[in-house]
């Protein structure tokens, strides 16, 4: 069911440059609810391209990065009118950004957690809702477990099932394939945040817990690329690839802006790669043998390590940062993620 906050739809996507996007509020129809089905959501549209003549106002920086939780993400939606604005600071609990281009790439580039509604007047004629959200919080945070697992349980058992009996159940993604996976010598009593149990879990092999676009992973960066995934790497470039000024080499890799893509995602698949043309990189005049240098990839394939989608609706800004390294896992933020068992394989 979907309850549309706007008008009669009219249709002027040539005043947008081609941009398209929808901002959803979803409100939850069970108070444990957790899935990805919005069946089971009551849906708010906020703003519409489809409604440009009556849509409003949005601006919104949403960031992503693997291996790190909580992602925090800001969204602020202008000018709601007071009924509306008193019904998503008491009742909404769950946004959805849909963003990008007509005629291009358009897609999901944040679905997470309300954290916090501020409404705040910016001026005598305009007031704001700024949705301060933190991705997977309901089910990470908010959320307990209380479970107990006898002696000879192997640790992914008990991560899995743990999941599956919190007060808010929920699946995991993916847990990497080269996580240890020891028997309990003796039994265990979960009773806490499923996060606090999935950071342990994950700290023991090298690694740390991410929740991203609702999902859950714990996966290990230093795993090998599977091959077919350099094959299927996303060619950007400054004419059809959306680059958009000089792609730069830092310490972490690479860093570039391009158009706002949403294809471009931190998991899925696992890794995501990018291929870019090493001759259009602003290169450091660091030299290569320098610690926890990263250099650049000889076939010019690049593992995402994180995204920022920054966007407005009335303004100039539709574009997604993002932060790479090579395949190797070089760079001050990746090697953190390898420890001495890595090294010594």
């Amino acid at each position: 069911m979907v309850e549309n906050i706007l008008a009669t739809p009219t249709n002027h996507k040539d005043k947008l440059f081609g941009r398209k996007w929808r901002i959803s509020l979803l409100i939850p129809k069970s108070e444990t609810e957790t899935s990805d089905d919005v069946t089971k959501y009551v849906a708010f549209v906020l703003s519409n391209s489809d409604y440009e003549d009556q849509s409003l106002h949005v601006t919104f920086k949403i960031e992503k990065f693997g291996w790190k939780t909580p992602n925090f993400s800001e969204i602020v939606v202008y000018n709601l009118n007071p009924q509306d604005e008193n019904m998503v600071i008491r009742t909404g609990s769950r946004i959805l950004v849909e963003a990008g281009y007509v005629n291009g790439n358009y897609g999901v580039i944040y679905d997470g957690s309300i954290f916090q509604p501020m409404w705040e007047r910016e001026d005598n004629v305009t007031t704001k809702v700024t949705f301060m959200c933190i991705d997977a919080m309901d089910i990470l945070y908010k959320n307990h477990v209380a479970a107990v697992f006898g002696p000879l349980k192997h640790q992914k058992d008990c991560v899995l099932a743990m999941a599956a009996e919190a007060r808010r159940p929920f699946k995991i993604a993916k847990i990497s394939d080269y996580m240890g996976n020891a028997q309990l010598a003796r039994g265990k009593v979960f009773f806490d945040s499923p996060a606090y149990y999935m950071r342990k879990y994950a700290q023991q092999y090298g690694t740390v817990m991410s929740a991203i676009d609702r999902k859950v992973y714990i996966d290990r960066p230093q795993d090998p690329i599977p091959a077919n995934l350099v094959d299927q790497a996303l060619v950007l470039s400054p004419g059809s690839g959306g680059l958009v000024g000089t792609p730069q080499q830092t310490q972490d890799g690479i860093t570039f802006t391009c158009l706002l893509n949403p294809r471009i995602k931190v998991f899925k698949p696992e890794p995501m790669l990018v291929k870019i043309d090493n001759k259009i990189i602003r290169q450091m005049t660091i030299p290569y043998d320098t610690p926890g240098f990263s250099r650049l990839s000889q076939d010019g394939a690049y593992r995402v390590i994180g995204i920022s989608h920054s966007g407005d609706t009335r303004g100039n800004d539709w574009y997604t940062t993002v932060v790479a390294c090579n395949q190797s896992m070089e760079g001050t933020l990746a090697t953190m993620f390898i420890n001495i068992k890595d090294v010594n394989k």
